[in-house]
């Protein structure tokens, strides 16, 4: 029996390679042997990183200065104004800014992803050392602007209005600036000489303060809408959320995590605080406070009611806070705080939890405490203080005007306040995230406000290509290790509030550097020009950035190998799309 024949096996299998010729002009061979009616064009794209963070920093630029591709005498200089263009707290977010710009490094699918947090601590310290200062205030417009928050939403903000040339006056109700940064962060993490170096240079651009002052207290927001051109909410939220259980609302020795961590920063040492302190939550704040307990000579221990796979906290928070002493108990959850007969905390009536069954309510919820239910036996643990780190909320107390009952801002995209159209907000008034993320909010809505004060349109976010992964060849790159910051570890825990974070040296900064694969911008690699079949690309070393290369395009036959071999994805074959 004859098989069915397969046309496209026999093509495969009977095809005769035409004899080789060696050819000139548009037929000269090419590596594929092949040709279209499309040329490349040049698309300068926004790199992954600078797409997901939150600040809108211009990292691609900042590497471009620090691995000498964009020439400067001093580079250190040059990456941190490129980065205080858009956040002006590089040393403190080198700190402690979760970096979710490396989650969106392309270099991540050839080893790891560029250390871009680790290269602005080191060139954040290098402005502090060598005294830079922020850009100064634009030409004086004559419109007033109130802050309310001196967080890192409000500086933020009155930075960008500030160099806009508006006045800019800042509220808060308390004593010192910097929000959560200053009474939600310990000084092991930031060095409060660094946060006040920082905050520092904003204020010296001509920013007034007023503090110690409450609206709805010592102000109305009527009063400020009247006298200001404009009002920027960013408040934050400085509130902690209680434990809903019997025995902790109004129980001496039972608070939560940002009033005790608040109460530390205004007292200092002074604070009282129990022997044995038990952290309720499975977060960063709750190794926080457990650190800090430890370094005012507490024993503490964290009460996690999930098991350690699903701790919302980081590895290396979770890490210090072990080796430094902290006890974990794991799947463990709060029925009771227990009150001794002195009217003291003597500790927590806790149950042991196991995950609910598929089907179950919550046992798919994108909270991992809800997944988990009381198996119903149930156990003491002692204590004398206990501290319930299970998040935060605002106080809305005297905005009621603006916000009615609701509990956070309510703001467009433009971060203007609905039907209040001298009102804006942000930060986590809006939403409880991260401490980049209210910068980048109090540095957008400056745009909205600029724009509100001189009549212009709202600014609109336009299109954005993002570099892809798969439009590189990486393969011109040569794996290399991410560069690792080393962390102190104490010997002595009590009393050393000493910053542990040790930043980069400078030779670490330069190499970490040239792993940044400018994706969506020539670095003049000279690939395009090497390969090129049709020798149809010429290099014009002293023009601008991104204009290094040009295409003789009556050589171009599109055979795509200079798209192919560009290992920034710059090059595209668009030019012809659509004949």
């Amino acid at each position: 029996m004859k098989a069915d024949s397969n046309p496209i096996l026999d093509f495969a299998t009977e095809y005769v390679f035409p004899a080789f010729s060696e050819l000139t002009g548009t037929d000269k061979i090419v590596a594929f042997g092949d040709h279209s009616h499309k040329c490349p064009i040049y698309v300068r794209q926004t790199p992954p990183c600078t797409a997901e963070c939150p600040a809108g920093e211009d990292i691609r630029g900042i590497n471009r200065y620090l691995n000498g591709i964009e020439k400067s005498d001093d580079p250190m200089r040059s990456a941190w104004e490129t980065a205080v263009d858009t956040n002006p707290f590089p040393a403190i977010m080198g700190r402690i800014c979760p970096h979710p710009c490396q989650g969106g490094c392309n270099r991540q699918y050839l080893d790891e992803s560029v250390a871009i947090n680790a290269n602005e601590h080191a060139f954040g310290n290098y402005g502090i050392e060598k005294g830079l200062k922020l850009p100064g205030p634009g030409p004086d417009t004559g419109r007033r602007v109130a802050v309310i928050g001196g967080g890192p939403a409000g500086l933020s903000a009155a930075y960008q209005l500030r160099r806009r040339g508006h006045a800019v006056t800042i509220f808060d109700a308390n004593e010192k600036l910097g929000g959560m940064v200053l009474y939600g962060i310990m000084g092991y993490r930031v060095d409060r000489k660094v946060l006040e170096a920082e905050i520092a240079r904003i204020i010296e651009l001509g920013i007034e303060t007023k503090m110690g002052v409450r609206v709805g207290r010592d102000v109305t927001m009527e009063q400020l809408e009247a006298e200001y051109d404009a009002v920027f909410i960013g408040i934050g939220a400085q509130a902690g959320r209680g434990l809903p259980v019997p025995g902790f609302a109004g129980q001496a020795g039972a608070t939560n995590a940002i009033e005790f961590l608040r109460n530390y920063e205004v007292m200092g040492d002074d604070i009282p605080i129990g022997r044995k302190v038990l952290v309720i939550g499975d977060g960063n704040v709750a190794m926080d406070v457990a650190r800090l307990a430890l370094r005012l000579g507490s024993e503490s221990a964290v009460v996690s009611g999930v098991p350690r796979g699903e701790m919302a906290c980081f590895e290396n928070e979770f890490e210090d806070a072990v080796r430094e002493g902290a006890d974990m108990h794991y799947m463990t959850g709060t029925l009771e705080v227990l009150r001794g007969a002195d009217g003291n905390v003597r500790g927590l009536l806790c149950s042991k939890m196991e995950r609910k069954q598929k089907g179950e309510e919550g046992w798919n919820s994108p909270i991992p405490f809800l997944r988990y239910r009381s198996t119903g036996e149930t156990f003491e643990i002692e204590a004398d203080m206990v501290v319930v780190a299970i998040g935060q909320s605002t106080d809305m107390s005297g905005f009621e005007a603006v916000t009615g009952s609701a509990p956070w801002l309510r703001v467009d995209r433009n971060f203007r306040i609905p039907g209040r159209v001298k009102l804006f907000g942000g930060g986590d008034a809006v939403k409880v995230d991260l401490i980049t993320t209210a910068v980048g909010h109090g540095r957008k809505a400056a745009q909205s406000i600029d724009a509100f004060l001189n009549g212009e349109p709202m600014p609109e976010q336009g299109y954005r290509e993002v570099t892809k992964a798969q439009k590189q060849d990486m393969l011109y790159f040569l794996p290399s290790p991410q560069a690792r910051r080393r962390s102190l570890e104490p010997e002595v825990v009590l009393g050393n509030h000493d910053e542990l974070l040790l930043p980069l040296e400078a030779s670490e900064v330069k190499a970490e550097s040239e792993r940044c694969m400018s994706c969506g911008l020539c670095f003049d690699c000279k690939q395009c020009v090497s390969f090129c079949p049709q020798e149809a690309i010429s290099r014009y070393r002293d023009n601008p950035t991104g204009e290094k290369v040009y295409t003789h395009y009556a050589k171009c036959i599109g055979c795509h190998i200079c798209s192919l071999v560009c290992p920034s994805g710059y090059i595209q074959m668009g030019m012809g799309d659509g004949l």
